[in-house]
């Protein structure tokens, strides 16, 4: 390979022997629209071709790992076609046929829940296409702080090894830009960008928030892009952002009620035409449920991926947080520190006492990391989760990580399986983790997410874990109907345990009750709180958010293929993408030729990421250098069409 930084790349011949370098810009515009709980958000990707030919293009993108994307149209010129959801077998074959007939199509999948792709077929020379999606999420609180994010890029992936090499899907030829992988067929890889630092970006982004929650707001804050923020009228907010080149990382806004007092309840429902009554419910019971606690004897493992997708700014901020982490263990607490690649590394054979000479080995262990190899997270996972009960003293696992996995669904099930009775909480590293990874992780391990973007966010971060962490949660909570012997459905599905300034969320279907119950457990005993079901506010999009959390819990314990048909059908009934469903767009009038070139579009690297081929699972270091020796043979391939 010619350099470090440069990706290798498949170029592609046409059948006179001149090489075809189709290109397509991309340009987003997003805007977020904020009433309540509830971020309603329409996303237009504009998609331009330069070429004096037609392409296809695919574009493989994030959204928030929690969003409800309901629904898709596809522009070209002044005409509007509207998407329709549909199997995403079939949505697949009717791409197919309409791109080999030269009609104009858009097809939108979901590849994992934050990771999407779209196919826009035979875009004329010249032309543009846009593709608009619409989602829904339920914003993010915790500690008194509304969170709102966005995603812009993939942190790479390295898929385990299978033997199948390709840079597409079968249906697609490669071309130019685009970057072969040594994954299986069901994977589609994002490509990146081998635009230096300094250099114009390839892709345009703009983001528009309008907030209406008719409060008075303190303390407005991007956290990692520059904004201007207007305030038109009492409770309304638009924010927008302020600088060009911002693809390369993660978008935070973050935001305070001026309000001292911290929210205890929210509660918002929706009454569909059929007759069905939907519930969304933020629940944070008072402090004094914590504070009045004795604390607990804890013993805290403290694993840390030293992969090479970590290498960078990603490392700094792992050890700066493992150093905070140390400096508020108590002389009560025991610890150890697991880093791990694709070997897996203790500090010490047994958790040792929080003391002085222990904490000094501590963080000369924790100096002496360096981000290299590959990530076996499995074999880390084993170190650590023995499946037993623990009396005597709380377990808690802390987990740093950018994630950058793709067998995620596998290590879920590793999890549920092993846990016992610790509790697994995931710390996101670095400008564009994988959220989805980390907070499922979570979910299933019983704890919480936390993710850290930056040096100057590990502090303030670290403590607020440190402050659940350091008191008992609220375990064994539940939603019971009130003097009705009727199980509510509601979802996430078992509910998480509750801790410290960490409120429930939760969608619920509602029948003809008047109240509802919040069970849990204390360490003061049991918990009720009493909720009426009459006194919500109404709010759009709520049916929907039940429907996401339910297939999200369907998938996260059951195995894909025993839930399949179930999450189809909610899947198509509530008009929601889904691993097996897909929106798919076509425009009747063919064009006078089928495009014979196909382009993806680049992602930015995530900033801060100095390595350029991740590497995700324990044969890592074997599959690159396969992979390598592989593509060395395969870049003077000519494809001819």
């Amino acid at each position: 390979m010619s350099n470090a930084n440069t990706s290798p790349e498949l170029t592609m011949f046409d059948s006179s022997g001149a090489m075809a370098a189709p290109g397509v810009i991309l340009k987003s515009d997003a805007t977020m629209t904020l009433t309540g709980l509830i971020n309603h958000v329409v996303v237009i990707q504009h998609y331009r071709n330069e070429n004096p030919f037609a392409v296809n293009a695919r574009y493989v993108f994030p959204l928030a790992d929690e969003s409800a994307v309901h629904a898709m149209t596809m522009r070209i010129g002044e005409r509007v076609i509207k998407g329709e959801i549909d199997k995403k077998a079939v949505a697949e074959s009717r791409y197919q046929e309409a791109k080999q007939a030269g009609q104009q199509a858009a097809l939108v999948r979901q590849q994992r829940a934050n990771m999407f792709v779209s196919n826009v077929a035979n875009i004329g020379p010249g032309e543009e296409v846009q593709i608009q999606l619409q989602y829904q999420e339920v914003i993010d609180y915790r500690s008194g702080t509304f969170a709102l994010r966005f995603p812009t890029t993939i942190t790479p992936r390295y898929h385990p090894i299978n033997g199948v090499l390709q840079a597409q899907e079968q249906s697609d030829h490669p071309s130019s830009n685009e970057q072969p992988s040594f994954t299986p067929s069901a994977w589609i890889a994002p490509i990146y960008s081998t635009s230096r630092h300094g250099d114009a970006p390839q892709s345009e982004f703009s983001l528009t928030i309008n907030i209406d929650v008719g409060l008075e707001l303190v303390d407005i804050q991007s956290k990692y892009h520059k904004v201007a923020i207007e305030n038109p009228a009492f409770g309304r907010y638009r924010v927008a952002l302020n600088e060009s080149n911002a693809m390369n990382r993660d978008f935070l806004l973050e935001f305070k009620p001026l309000q001292k007092e911290q929210a205890q309840a929210a509660f918002f429902t929706e009454q569909l035409d059929n007759g069905e009554r939907y519930g969304l419910l933020m629940l944070l019971p008072p402090d004094d449920h914590f504070t009045q606690t004795q604390r607990l004897a804890r013993e805290l493992i403290f694993v840390v991926d030293t992969s090479g997708s970590m290498h960078g700014q990603s490392m700094e901020q792992a050890k700066s947080a493992l150093y905070y982490a140390l400096s508020l263990l108590d002389s009560n607490d025991s610890f150890n520190i697991i880093g791990f690649d694709d070997q897996v590394m203790p500090m010490s054979t047994q958790p040792v006492p929080a003391n002085d000479f222990n904490l000094r080995r501590a963080e000369r262990f924790v100096y002496d990391l360096q981000a290299d190899g590959g990530t076996d997270i499995k074999g880390a996972l084993d170190s650590v989760l023995d499946g037993q009960a623990h009396t005597g003293y709380v377990r808690q696992v802390v987990f740093l990580t950018d994630g950058s996995v793709s067998n995620e669904d596998a290590l879920f099930k590793h999890i549920s399986a092993e846990l016992g009775d610790s509790r697994l909480f995931t710390v996101g590293i670095g400008s564009a983790p994988n959220s989805y990874f980390m907070r499922r992780a979570a979910d299933v391990g019983r704890g919480t997410f936390t993710h850290i973007g930056s040096t100057a966010q590990v502090q303030p971060k670290m403590q607020q874990l440190f402050d659940k962490l350091a008191h008992p949660a609220i375990t064994q909570l539940a939603l019971i109907n009130d003097g009705i012997d009727q199980q509510l459905e509601y979802w996430p599905s078992p509910l998480p345990d509750l801790y410290f300034s960490e409120p429930v969320m939760v969608a619920v279907k509602l029948d003809s009750q008047a109240a509802i119950t919040l069970t849990g457990q204390t360490a003061q005993g049991p918990l009720a709180i009493k909720l009426s079901t009459q006194q919500g506010q109404s709010a759009q999009g709520v049916a929907r958010l039940w429907a996401r959390q339910k297939i999200k819990s369907l998938l996260l314990y059951n195995q894909q293929q025993q839930v399949k048909a179930q999450v189809e059908s909610l899947a198509l009934e509530h008009q929601l993408l889904s691993p097996f469903t897909a929106f798919i767009a076509i425009e009747q009038t063919p064009l006078s030729t089928v495009a014979e070139h196909n382009v993806q579009v680049a992602n930015q690297l995530p900033q801060g990421l100095t390595m350029r081929l991740p590497q995700t699972d324990g044969q890592s270091r074997l599959s690159i250098v396969l992979g390598l020796l592989l593509l060395s043979g395969v870049a003077v391939l000519r494809f001819k069409k």
